[in-house]
């Protein structure tokens, strides 16, 4: 049996004066959190929020969104964290399709938000809506003790109880929710502390949404482990500085976009020596940036993770250099890596599928079946990635299968062309899609977004490729643009420039 994710009580018992949390200029200590979640748990059920019952929040990073994340673990409900810059017409697909019985929101925007994409379910649903963090509306704390709720026995929750419902676009296009029980995150927590190691007084700045996998799992994590998490209200670069020079953190999770403007707005001054580690997803790097962030101290470790496998799948050992032979990804502790080819067959050296096997690999799709089988056939998670594994196991992700642009029947991997543009001193970001052809199928584009007081000029970059790409790889046109399409993440949605 696990230890109870879903109890803080078991972690202030034994770390009641240890910071938990440091957010919005206090901190706030695990018995101080744990008796704040003991009361908002009874403000859900003051709400009517049983076991098993979805709860929708649509919520910014802050101390609610954490007092409620722990609340719903503990009653044994389920969390939906929703992405405030969707639609409220995707947002709505979210509720209706999860079943949600309430829907937790905060005010202003959000609350505007909330009531557009509520009066989008079909009518037959009840959606219960409660806003916080408003004067107009009482905290949940509040309604438990208006309500009379009486402090709730806490059971030990079923590891393979979901714990959070997480909507993704998975191996295709369309929006699935991922289904991550208290094993899954629990583990994946194991993993990383197996690779990354924790020491009692690491604090993990988290400047990542917190309704993506990757932000929340951090949370988890630290209470897990007894740390602390210094908790950002969105990514800001200049304050994300002051953070790592002032609050001693150890930790931090960044997309290279990020870490791009990280270093920019730090002005060449070296990382603090109380960060130990880096971590960086959300897509390949370039090789010039993370050779930069080193040289500054920055002790990066590449990371391929998935929401389908509760966050980190394979990662590097954090470090200063990249030594000879060691760039690739190893899996976390429990987790086992595959790749095959078309046939299924399970291959070497070359590009295949990326599979994932281990504790951390969901229980399925939300209400899909169909989709939950064919992603999970064969008791591996088919991601539908694209890398190659070498011969001791090491992990180098290449691309999306469904970016893979084939041209005249060559395999073109839209991250590779990214990583050589990127290298040019006037390209500052990248992006490569296909164009449908009648001779070749497709051929390679780019949209190109300057370095500030750098001009573009295509023709320059065409030949700037030339020595360092095969000619089928060499994008057909290039298009300058003022920005790219980006996740609240920072991933490039390439969906939306082809």
């Amino acid at each position: 049996m696990i230890p109870n994710l879903a109890r803080l009580s078991e972690r202030a018992r034994t770390s009641g004066d240890r910071p938990a949390l440091f957010v919005a200029g206090q901190m706030i200590d695990y018995r101080e959190l744990a008796r704040r979640v003991d009361e908002t748990e009874r403000g859900l059920g003051a709400l009517g929020v049983a076991s098993g019952d979805v709860v929708a929040v649509l919520l910014e990073n802050g101390l609610a969104f954490a007092e409620i994340l722990h609340a719903i673990a503990q009653r044994g409900a389920i969390l939906l964290p929703l992405n405030a810059r969707l639609t409220p017409r995707e947002l709505a697909f979210q509720l209706e399709e999860s079943g949600a019985s309430i829907l937790i929101h905060g005010a202003g925007p959000l609350a505007d938000l909330a009531a557009e994409s509520a009066a989008l379910i079909d009518a037959s649903q009840t959606l219960d809506r409660f806003e916080v963090n408003s004067e107009k509306a009482p905290a949940l704390a509040a309604v438990a003790a208006a309500r009379s709720e009486a402090p709730t026995e806490h059971p030990r929750i079923d590891p393979a109880r979901t714990l959070a419902l997480i909507y993704t676009s998975g191996t295709t296009g369309s929006p699935k929710g991922a289904l991550l029980s208290h094993r899954n995150l629990f583990w994946n927590a194991i993993g990383s502390a197996m690779n990354l190691g924790v020491t009692p007084e690491d604090r993990w700045l988290v400047c990542m949404p917190l309704f993506h996998v990757g932000g929340l799992s951090i949370l988890l994590r630290a209470a897990l482990y007894g740390s602390a998490a210094i908790l950002h209200e969105r990514f800001d670069p200049e304050r994300v500085n002051r953070a790592l020079d002032d609050e001693e953190v150890t930790l931090v999770s960044w997309v290279p976009t990020m870490l791009e403007r990280v270093l920019a707005a730090r002005g060449g001054r070296r990382a603090p020596p109380s960060l130990r580690c880096v971590l960086l997803g959300g897509g390949p790097a370039p090789s010039g940036l993370i050779e930069s962030a080193r040289s500054q101290g920055f002790p990066i470790a590449a990371t391929y993770g998935l929401t389908e496998a509760a966050s980190q799948v394979a990662t590097q050992v954090p470090t200063l250099a990249e030594p000879e032979g060691a760039s690739g990804l190893r899996p976390i502790f429990g987790t086992q890596l595959d790749t095959i080819d078309d046939d299924g067959k399970s291959v070497r050296g070359r590009p295949g599928e990326i599979l994932v096997r281990g504790p951390t690999v969901m229980e399925g799709y939300w209400n899909r079946r169909e989709e939950s089988e064919r992603a999970l056939r064969g008791g591996w998670l088919h991601t539908g990635d694209i890398g190659v594994l070498d011969a001791v196991g090491a992990l180098e992700v290449l691309e999306r299968r469904c970016d893979l642009i084939i041209s005249g029947g060559e395999n073109i991997y839209p991250s590779e062309i990214e990583r050589v543009l990127l290298e040019h001193p006037a390209v500052i970001e990248a992006a490569v899609g296909g164009r449908a052809d009648a001779d070749y199928g497709r051929r390679p584009i780019a949209w190109l977004v300057a370095t500030p007081g750098q001009a573009l000029d295509s023709a320059e970059i065409r030949r700037f490729c030339v020595d360092r790409l095969a000619g089928y790889k060499i994008p057909v046109e290039f298009t300058v643009v003022d920005s790219l399409p980006r996740t609240a993440t920072g991933k490039l949605r390439r969906e939306q420039i082809t």
